[in-house]
């Protein structure tokens, strides 16, 4: 997995999450703090339902939208004013999404508000005690930081800096999940993400659909396929028989019957919910798991 690095300035952990638009007067606050347009909303490792959607700076690598997922570290320039030259976080299997307008409730459009692409939130690290000195490290002894406001690192480089992250995390829970985002970057089929990110993606465009004019819709009579890469968690079957079993076709929710009967289990169709959610560190087992018909199973995710 390739890694990036995007250098930021200054460091705008407290931005709001991408379709919580700021007001006019709170934009040009953040604003006045940075001297690059822009950057008021970049990197801000807030999860919406499971998904971290992010910010590039102008003039970022064309590299990075080659449809690959990708890796990127997070620091801060070393000319900030205040929380320069630092490592703040890392996020992995980021996809690239082109430059998608964000629809907020306060729906300011002149402000062309924008994310450029998406990752896990389970792959998203804000690290608890950011790392000083992140130029020499980013860079080593043997180059100059190239112009623009991202580059690729070589192998040498990210096990470097991979190595110093470590040292700006306390938490257990923060200790585990760069466990998982390094077994990523080093091309390991290990569990993580978020079950329903591509539908959160789909459902972003859908609800900027909603507010635009439907009044001749065409469709696509032939659509073309897209490929998506994604992460699963490694869910053992046998819980989920369990769960299926013990309901005896029964919603745990609604108490109705499943809408039909399953192929696969020949049972009234249910769906297996996690009650704290895989993402939230919940527990795949039988405690943490319920059945349920799609319905109810929308319900608990979208109601």
């Amino acid at each position: 997995m390739n890694v990036f690095v995007v250098r930021l300035n200054p460091d705008t952990r407290a931005g709001l999450p991408y379709t919580k638009y700021p007001t006019n007067e709170e934009y040009k606050s953040i604003h006045r703090s940075s001297p690059m347009n822009g950057f008021h909303e970049a990197i801000n490792f807030k999860s919406e339902s499971g998904v971290v959607r992010d910010y590039l700076p102008p003039k970022h690598l064309k590299s990075m939208r080659d449809g690959d997922p990708f890796t990127l570290i997070t620091i801060t320039a070393k000319t900030a004013k205040v929380g320069g030259d630092l490592i703040v976080g890392i996020q992995a299997g980021c996809k690239y999404a082109g430059k998608t307008l964000r629809v907020g409730a306060n729906n300011i459009k002149e402000l062309d508000l924008v994310w450029h692409y998406t990752c896990p939130e389970t792959l998203s690290l804000l690290l608890d005690k950011p790392i000083s000195g992140a130029r020499d490290i980013v860079l080593g002894n043997n180059r100059d930081w190239v112009r623009g406001p991202t580059f690729k690192l070589n192998r040498a480089a990210i096990t470097r800096v991979l190595k110093n992250i470590g040292s700006g995390l306390t938490t257990d829970s923060n200790k585990n999940k760069y466990e998982n985002i390094q077994s990523v970057i080093n091309g390991k089929n290990i569990a993580i993400p978020e079950e329903l990110e591509i539908e959160s993606s789909f459902d972003d465009e859908v609800k900027k659909a909603i507010n635009s004019d439907l009044s001749n819709v065409k469709g696509n009579k032939a659509p073309t396929q897209k490929e998506v890469r994604s992460f699963q968690y490694a869910r053992d079957p046998k819980v989920v028989a369990y769960v299926l079993k013990e309901a005896k076709g029964i919603c745990y929710d609604c108490n109705n019957n499943g809408p039909f009967i399953s192929k696969t289990t020949n049972m009234p169709y249910l769906e297996v919910h996690h009650i704290i959610m895989l993402k939230d560190e919940g527990e795949d087992t039988i405690k943490n798991a319920v059945a349920l018909c799609p319905n109810c199973h929308r319900k608990r995710h979208y109601g």
